[in-house]
């Protein structure tokens, strides 16, 4: 069972938890990043970060998701640092890790009780642009089915 604001995200390091729900985690990343957690957030969002933000988040992100911390900072190396595709991609990872964190992951188990057969229980998967995975197929949007029953039931078929 994962900690609650816990997201598996497919990035260009292939699938990893990031978890920053965790106090000194977030401590951690004020004082790198010299903000607090929602000025953090709210500079990404806004594409005002600095490479600390997206880095610090990153980092202590896979940290807390179960990574060593010689893994993680390997990772940023990597796949922030020298990314060939620039910083766009790590700003939307940094992104869902936050947001994990600030409004939560849709799984996450506020107030409800889960089966114990449920091992993915406030956790959920995010898939960046950076990905190697495939993009799965786009459906078609909700309210189609609704308009062509509306439309059926007006026509009376």
């Amino acid at each position: 069972m994962s900690a609650p604001g816990t997201r598996s995200i497919i990035w260009a390091n292939g699938e990893d938890q990031f978890c920053l729900s965790k106090v000194g985690l977030i401590l951690d990343l004020e004082a790198k990043c010299e903000a607090a957690i929602a000025v953090i957030f709210k500079r990404i969002a806004n594409k005002d970060f600095y490479l600390n933000d997206l880095r610090e988040t990153i980092r202590l992100g896979l940290i807390g998701g179960g990574m060593t911390p010689k893994e993680a900072i390997a990772a940023v190396n990597l796949h922030v640092d020298e990314n060939p595709h620039g910083l766009a991609p790590s700003a939307l990872v940094a992104y869902a890790v936050l947001e994990a964190v600030l409004v939560g992951v849709p799984d996450d188990p506020v107030g409800k009780a889960k089966p114990a057969a449920d091992k993915t229980a406030g956790s959920s998967i995010t898939t960046t642009d950076a990905s190697a995975a495939p993009k799965s197929s786009a459906s078609a949007p909700a309210s189609a089915g609704r308009r062509a029953s509306r439309k059926n039931a007006l026509s009376g078929s």
